[in-house]
């Protein structure tokens, strides 16, 4: 499977996360949050190595969530978005909408319609 690389800064990374935690805090009021925030700030302020580890960290947690979120996301979208729509649909909606039982000889539909000069003039 092609992955593409994407360089980042690992001290740009640490910030974003201690920016996150710290607006999670100011909103919940979780005080794990603000300890976090202030340890990944720390750690990503005061060391490189460490920085390049959390932004590896960061960077595998972020992968592993593409490959799950969004098979979750759909499969609620389908389920309780389309699904329901689509049941609907067969009760109450029209028996044949693409017109596959043939019932009559042609499948054309007979339009009793005047055709003059205006009716060309704007077709769409």
């Amino acid at each position: 499977m092609y992955q593409k690389t994407i360089k980042t800064t690992p001290v740009k990374t640490c910030l974003v996360i201690t920016t996150c935690l710290l607006i999670i805090y100011v909103i919940t009021g979780a005080r794990a949050c603000l300890l976090v925030a202030l340890l990944i700030g720390g750690a990503g302020s005061f060391s490189n190595y460490l920085a390049r580890k959390i932004d590896y960290l960061w960077s595998k947690l972020t992968y592993v969530l593409s490959l799950i979120v969004p098979n979750i996301l759909l499969s609620l979208i389908f389920f309780l978005l389309l699904t329901p729509i689509a049941v609907l649909s067969r009760l109450f909606g029209e028996k044949d909408p693409l017109m596959l039982k043939r019932r009559k000889g042609s499948m054309f539909k007979d339009y009793e319609r005047e055709i003059d000069k205006e009716y060309f003039e704007k077709t769409w």
